[in-house]
């Protein structure tokens, strides 16, 4: 049998029933972006959403014996992961007067349109970006997470003085990274 990275979902919920405990870290590694992903994008603080994540996960493992489409489990992943924050958001609306209606939090309309398997596809993508990125040179690596993972886009002045090279080979060198980016994700 394939390595735990190289399993598909239901091979891995089979074995987490059976009691393998590295099939349920390596779902659990393989998941655990997306799951988080989903509390943050309503808003939700990161004290909350790590409260959301591992509620979500507990449920997993109260549900595992009666899933009933394994090969689904992303897509129940963020079903559930998006029941659990109406839940916490209605009951915080209860204990506020001053609530702030779900519409009216941009992030959250973003994941409330969005289908629970097309959420899965764009997760799916993002994370063949990040390991096709990881694959890269350094130089490319550092440039990219520079101009694109940042939270706070720096200017390209700050990422010359951070890579120490000049503001006028940051376009150039961007364009070399992404085309042997782009090669990496046809492979």
């Amino acid at each position: 049998m394939p390595g735990y990275d190289q399993r598909s979902d239901a091979q891995l919920i089979a074995a987490c029933r059976a009691g393998d405990a590295a099939a349920w870290d390596a779902l659990v590694a393989r998941y655990e972006r997306l799951v988080y992903t989903i509390p943050l994008r309503y808003g939700l603080s990161r004290t909350e959403a790590d409260d959301v994540f591992q509620t979500v996960w507990l449920r997993l493992l109260e549900h595992l014996p009666t899933l009933r489409q394994p090969e689904r489990v992303a897509a129940w992943l963020v079903t559930t992961a998006r029941r659990e924050c109406w839940d916490r958001r209605r009951r915080a609306e209860h204990k506020r007067t001053d609530a702030v209606p779900p519409e009216a939090l941009p992030e959250s309309r973003w994941v409330d349109e969005l289908s629970p398997e097309e959420i899965v596809l764009r997760y799916e993508r993002q994370q063949a970006i990040r390991r096709a990125v990881d694959r890269l040179e350094e130089r490319c690596r550092r440039l990219l997470r520079l101009l694109y993972y940042e939270p706070r886009k720096p200017s390209y002045a700050e990422i010359a003085a951070r890579l120490q090279i000049p503001v006028g080979s940051i376009g150039p060198t961007r364009a070399r990274c992404l085309q042997k980016l782009r090669k990496l994700l046809a492979e």
